[in-house]
């Protein structure tokens, strides 16, 4: 059974609660949220110890994620167990089976349907007393289709069982408009307003990604003091200006062919704590702008009006325009195929983020980057 966020958040309200969930999608903010939000509504913080299991399914297996749901809460009616990273669970039990049966290679099927079986007998008659919640990362489809080829059939298999017997919710990333929204409801439960212009640079300067934007306005809520608007002149004086101003550093250096210098900036936003995944996004959405404004005006120009909507100064347009000077439309055209095949890179092969970053440089600067081989979508 499948159900929305919003119907998750208004059971957990009203304390209708379930045995069995799964959590899955790319929108790790909201995760965390309904995970606090369950918390809170089950387990008191002097019970905590005796009533709540977080596991994680790199370091787990389904013995020991059962026995614990199958434990009795302690002076409480239920408890809750929570399995991040369940994705990783069939990894760590299919390397036990194998070392402590010694079983041939060809046996492998079996061996897989014996873990599923003891994982299904569970979920058949799951505990009365236990809210057990399995957290996977990205989005359903993904799971669906399988990530490794060797492990590929049984991530399906292991997916759709729990599909079958769990209430699943899908925690998908928000569209633009609607992280906008988002902004300012978020800004507005902690007793702040944001002007639409504060909102669209935050967006500009951090994607939809709920959980940087979140960390940025807490910088600020904090900052702010005696203030409780939060406008873009505030904005850019906080540490993720940083961010931004490299990103146009960035894409000076790829416009300049010099690969040198583009790696040395991007090693530098690492090492500032910022994922790679996040500077992917950056990176795409400020070529985004570039080609918005090489297509839209013909001789980059733009009206004081659009100009106001999308938060710019006059400073940060004029780079704007000037960087789009650099890039033909082929190019731009180019650059956005490469980056897209990028991300899907990310999420459907086991290299490391900062590795397809650095891959991603050298064939926009040199056009030597390495062949990455990804599932299609």
């Amino acid at each position: 059974m499948l159900i929305t966020t919003y119907k998750l958040n208004r059971e957990i309200e009203k304390g209708e609660l379930r045995n069995l969930y799964l959590f899955s999608g790319e929108e790790h903010f909201l995760k965390e949220e309904s995970l606090s939000k369950l918390k809170a509504k089950l387990i008191t913080p002097e019970m905590e110890p005796f009533n709540y299991n977080l596991l994680h399914g790199f370091e787990t297996d389904y013995g020991q994620i059962i026995a614990a749901a199958q434990s009795l809460p302690m002076f409480a009616e239920k408890r809750l167990v929570v399995v991040k990273h369940a994705e990783a669970m069939e990894d760590q039990d299919l390397g036990k089976v194998i070392e402590s049966r010694n079983l041939p290679k060809n046996k492998k099927d079996q061996k897989l349907a014996l873990l599923l079986s003891f994982l299904e007998e569970y979920l058949k008659n799951p505990s009365p007393f236990t809210v057990l919640t399995f957290v996977y990362n990205e989005n359903r489809a993904f799971w669906e289709r399988g990530k490794k080829p060797e492990f590929g059939k049984y991530r399906r298999k292991e997916f759709k069982l729990l599909q079958n017997y769990c209430t699943e919710v899908s925690f998908r990333r928000l569209s633009e408009e609607r992280v906008k929204t988002w902004i300012t409801e978020h800004a507005r439960k902690n007793g702040y307003t944001i002007t639409p212009e504060g909102v669209s640079y935050l967006i500009d300067l951090l994607g939809t990604d709920l959980t940087a934007i979140a960390n940025e306005l807490q910088k600020c809520f904090i900052g702010l003091g005696e203030r409780r608007e939060i406008g873009v002149e505030y904005l850019e004086g906080s540490a993720g200006r940083v961010h931004y101003h490299r990103i146009f550093e960035l894409t000076d250096a790829i416009g300049g062919k010099d690969l040198a210098r583009s790696l040395k900036i991007l090693h530098r936003i690492i090492e500032d704590g910022y994922k790679p995944l996040h500077i992917l996004n950056s990176l795409s959405r400020h070529l985004t702008k570039i080609a918005s404004l090489k297509e839209d005006t013909g001789k980059a120009k733009l009206s004081s009006q659009s100009e106001a909507q999308k938060g710019f100064k006059s400073t940060t347009l004029e780079k704007l325009k000037r960087q789009s000077d650099m890039f033909t439309p082929q190019e731009l055209a180019s650059m956005f195929q490469y980056l897209s095949h990028i991300d899907i890179a990310c999420k459907t092969t086991s290299l490391k983020p900062q590795f397809l970053l650095e891959n991603l440089l050298m064939e926009l600067c040199q056009g030597k980057g390495v062949k990455i081989i990804t599932l299609s979508k």
